[in-house]
Order: C-alpha cells, then structure tokens, then sequence
C-alpha cells in the first residue's frame, strides 16, 4: 500500500457541450451525457494508481445504483475498495456542465459523503500495510470529517505518512475554515480561483506565499490551467511549470490528475521541478477526454510529457 485516498466518491454526469441553461419548461440540445466515476478522492486515486502506485480509496457510498455502480468502477480503476463504507443516505451526485471550451459548471448534492468521519480512515491499519501518504479529497464538502483533519494530520505525520489536502469550491463562502488545517498540511494545491479566497490575495504569486505563510510545510501549488502551475516550498523555492499544448475537451478531474502526477512524483523522490512538471502532465493528458479518468496514462506516458514541459524558477508567472 502506498497512498490512502480519503473524501468524497461522486457520481458524475457529464454533459457536454453546453451552450445556455435551458430556462424553465424548454429543452436544450447536448452532443452527450456520461455517467462517470467521480469525487476528487477517485480522480487522485485513480492517477496514482495509474502512475503505478497502490492505492487505498476511503469514502461512503449509498446503498443504490450508484453506489454499486462507483464501487465497481474505483476496483476497474485498481483502487482498493475495502474501506468504501456504505451509508443509507443517497450517494453523493454531481451534475457537470461543460462547455465549448471544457470549462466546467456543478450542480452537487453532497449524500452520503456526508456521513465521512474520522473513524472510517484506517490511517493505523494501513500505515502498517505499507501507506506512505495520506490525501484527503473535497474538505468543504466532507462536514463529518472537516473538524477532525488536523487531528487526523497529525496522527498520519506521526506514523511517517505525508500529508495532502485538497479542498473543492466552498459554495458557502466560508473559505477561511481550511485555515486551521493548513499547518498540518504537507502538501495543498489550490486552483487559482480557490487560493484567491483562502488567502485573500489576487496574484498567483501572492497567493502562493500566502499559503506558505498560512503553514503549507512541504509543497504549496497554485493551479492555474492553460498557464501552467506556479509551486514553492518554504525554503523559499519557486517555480513555474508552463502547460503542455492540448485540446481541451473535458477539464473535469484536471486539478484532481495534478496533484496525482505531484504527489507520485515527490513520493518517488523527484525534486520540485520533476514532480510539478509529472502533475502538469497528467492534469494536460486528463482533458483531453470527457470524464474525470479516462484521459488518465501510465507513468511512461506521463513522463514523456512532463519532460516537455518549461521549468522556470520565478516568483511569478513568466510572460
């Protein structure tokens, strides 16, 4: 075992292209709807999995379709689903809109995701199986596990384990919440529009010092697209890793294949550069297919990208 992957397991249906929401009473037309396995705790799972690490996926499904449908899919996606407790509320489902340009639009009904606590993430257990790292997915939309992160951190950090959190659009607004787990927190990569309302600043850069600042202890990274990735570390490395060129087609699950391709590379033993630059990569390969995973290659074929990729050591964004 290498990864524990904890938070939320979503299903997701995909429709795409969406030009306008159609207005009360119409119809409107869209070339395809997908159902998907989804929730940011699969996406990254399913990258590390594909990067060639084993990988352990810790969530609540309901007891319907969807339900089994997610608990088959995690296993056809190599993720150990001994720990996908079930739950009687309704599994979590989210309805995603994507549009020309693979920009994408939720509609989310948090279910059974909800019921996640501590107590379900076996961080003991599967520290002696071999776990060397610890992600927890979707932190402000997990209200039974939010409190006891730091708590949950910090016992993960004292068995060795790394640490990484990634936290979802806060529909409440409240973002300054993850604050209190960000000290405990190794790793934390925000996309850009997230970091800006955690930290109160508007430029990449600022953002990221930011969240160094707020206590990130090992690596901060600010998602930024089609520009790239902006990271640093708080001996004060920073570096932009520029985006590979591709067509866009889906960016659902994007955010979630970069911290995948991150977290495989540091745990490897890459420098910043190497491990930002495998996220960047697989983030890239990700939208260029509709679904969260599918687009989703092997640690060959996502290397052979990243080494494309234009490291920069900045404290901002080149232009």
């Amino acid at each position: 075992m290498d990864v524990i992957s904890a938070g939320i397991v979503i299903a997701d249906c995909v429709a795409r292209p969406v030009t306008r929401a159609p207005q009360p009473g119409q119809l409107e037309l869209v070339e395809e709807i997908g159902l998907h396995a989804g929730g940011s705790a699969v996406n990254t799972g399913a990258a590390l999995a594909r990067l060639g690490l084993d990988v352990a996926l810790v969530g609540r499904v309901g007891r319907d379709g969807f339900g089994e449908y997610l608990d088959g899919a995690a296993r056809s996606l190599s993720l150990d689903t001994r720990f996908l407790a079930r739950s009687d509320a309704a599994t979590s489902a989210t309805l995603v809109h994507v549009d020309a340009r693979g920009e994408r639009s939720f509609l989310h009904a948090v279910g059974a995701n909800a019921a996640l606590s501590a107590a379900d993430v076996p961080v003991n257990a599967l520290a002696a199986e071999g776990a060397r790292a610890l992600h927890v997915a979707g932190y402000f939309v997990l209200p039974g596990l939010e409190p006891d992160v730091p708590a949950l951190f910090r016992q993960a950090s004292g068995l060795g384990l790394l640490t990484s959190l990634d936290t979802v659009w806060d529909a409440t607004g409240h973002w300054e919440r993850v604050r209190a787990a960000l000290p405990f927190t190794d790793v934390f990569c925000p996309g850009l529009g997230e970091g800006q309302r955690i930290t109160g600043r508007d430029a990449p850069a600022d953002v990221l010092n930011a969240l160094l600042e707020l206590g990130v202890r090992r690596v901060a990274a600010v998602k930024m697209g089609e520009d790239g990735a902006l990271l640093g570390q708080p001996d004060g490395t920073r570096l932009h890793v520029a985006a590979a060129s591709v067509v866009a087609v889906d960016g659902t699950g994007a955010g979630d294949a970069f911290i995948g391709g991150l977290l495989a590379g540091l745990l490897a033993g890459d420098d910043l550069a190497r491990a930002g630059q495998l996220g960047c990569a697989a983030g890239a390969l990700c939208v260029g297919v509709v679904g969260a995973t599918a687009g989703l290659r092997d640690h060959a074929a996502t290397r052979a990208l990243a080494d494309t990729l234009t490291v920069t050591p900045t404290q901002g964004v080149p232009t």
